[in-house]
């Protein structure tokens, strides 16, 4: 089927999720590391992208799960049906029915910090890793983890109180900022979002793995995301297997892509709905998806493309259909004449766009697949009962 047919039957905007390319590229990026590094293992990072058709297909294909949340562990384990010991626990926060859940499966948890190897310790965690906070491209210090060199002390501990330490891990942010916090300006204004670090990055990354995991007698490091999809990954990949020679290391390299995966493998199908000018000489139009289905527009615009090109136009301030002056999806895109009815696509949003949307404006869009080069409907658009359907209280809604 056509985008125009998809959205003609399931509504605009659309989401339109190839799990087919998904498939395409984890077979990839796996093959570009074990060309390098044969021992190596993939778990799809959850929080990139949790479209069930991905994790499912991610999951079916042998890679594991790293979640960072109690919501993502029980879509890996109860809904996809991973093996506990195929879940990597990761992130800052931990409640305590996250960990009991990953120590009843035997599922890896990645110790934030040092003072948090006792709560691993209380929850009956039977294999735990430390994250070690390396800088990224930019340089600066990391809040995640724990500092490298108070890592081997923190080793030391977890053993001492009964932890299996089986990995260290280091994850280089993607989305980071390019100053310090400074209470005079906003937090957008210093975001800085990174597809892809470079070679020598995760290179020299590895080689501090290494050296501690050494001086530790740790057998896996973990190296996290980052990375660009194949082909491009194939350089990452022998950049870090030469540092990883250079220390004397031969264990296992763990991997959390999630960008290189399913960046590509998602597209936004909207509808112009307006076209008119400005007082200032420009031309506006304004389509039915905005910054609260793409709030990654906030930070990089998005590469929209009209399905039906026409000659003339000119720039146009494409914007999106909230209330809110900032709600723009590009300042001065080039697709030609545009009329009310005519079909735009972001392309490439498939990294983090669906998992940040919200709830502002109206009902959310459905999911359309294509699988074994067919499309179908994966999740129905938003019902208004679905907006009112966990509200208890009078009065009672029945819609």
């Amino acid at each position: 089927m056509t985008v125009e047919a998809l959205v003609a039957e399931y509504g605009s905007p659309l989401w339109l999720a190839d799990v087919d390319r998904v498939r395409e590229r984890l077979t990839a990026f796996r093959a570009a590391w074990a060309a390098a590094w044969p021992d190596s293992e993939v778990a799809y990072s959850y929080k990139t992208n949790r479209t069930g058709a991905f994790l499912r297909a991610l999951a079916d294909a042998g890679a594991g799960a790293e979640v960072v949340c109690l919501a993502e562990y029980a879509l890996a384990r109860d809904v996809v049906g991973i093996a506990g010991d195929r879940v990597t626990v990761n992130g800052p926060a931990k409640p305590a029915a996250l960990l009991e859940r990953a120590a009843v499966d035997g599922a890896l948890v990645i110790a934030d910090s040092a003072g948090e190897l006792e709560r691993l310790a209380v929850a009956g965690v039977a294999r735990a890793g430390l994250r070690v906070a390396l800088p990224g491209a930019g340089g600066a210090p990391s809040r995640f983890g724990i500092p490298p060199d108070e890592v081997v002390a923190a080793g030391r501990r977890a053993r001492a109180i009964g932890l299996a330490l089986d990995v260290l891990s280091a994850h280089l942010v993607s989305t980071d900022l390019t100053a310090p916090l400074d209470p005079h300006t906003t937090l957008a204004a210093n975001v800085r979002v990174a597809e892809a670090q470079l070679p020598a990055v995760h290179a020299d990354a590895a080689g501090a793995l290494a050296r501690l995991a050494r001086a530790l007698g740790v057998a896996t490091i973990d190296l996290g995301g980052g990375f660009p999809a194949a082909p491009a990954v194939a350089g990452h990949a022998a950049a870090v297997a030469r540092a990883l020679r250079a220390t004397g290391f031969s264990g296992r390299v763990m991997l959390e892509p999630g960008r290189a995966v399913v960046t590509d493998a998602v597209d936004l199908a909207c509808t112009v709905v307006a076209v008119k000018p400005l007082g200032d000489g420009r031309r506006c139009a304004v389509v039915d998806a905005g910054t609260n289905l793409l709030p990654g527009a906030l930070w990089g615009w998005p590469r929209l493309e009209a399905l039906r090109p026409r000659p003339g136009g000119g720039p146009t301030l494409v914007c999106g259909p909230l209330c809110l002056n900032v709600d723009v999806l590009a300042p001065a895109a080039e697709l030609g004449e545009l009329a009310p009815g005519d079909v735009l696509v972001a392309r490439g949003v498939g990294a983090y766009q669906q998992v940040h949307s919200t709830q502002f404006g109206d009902l959310r869009p459905a999911v359309v697949a294509r699988d074994g080069g067919r499309w179908r409907l994966h999740r129905r658009r938003e019902e208004i009962a679905d907006l009112v359907r966990t509200e208890r209280g009078e009065p009672s809604w029945s819609v």
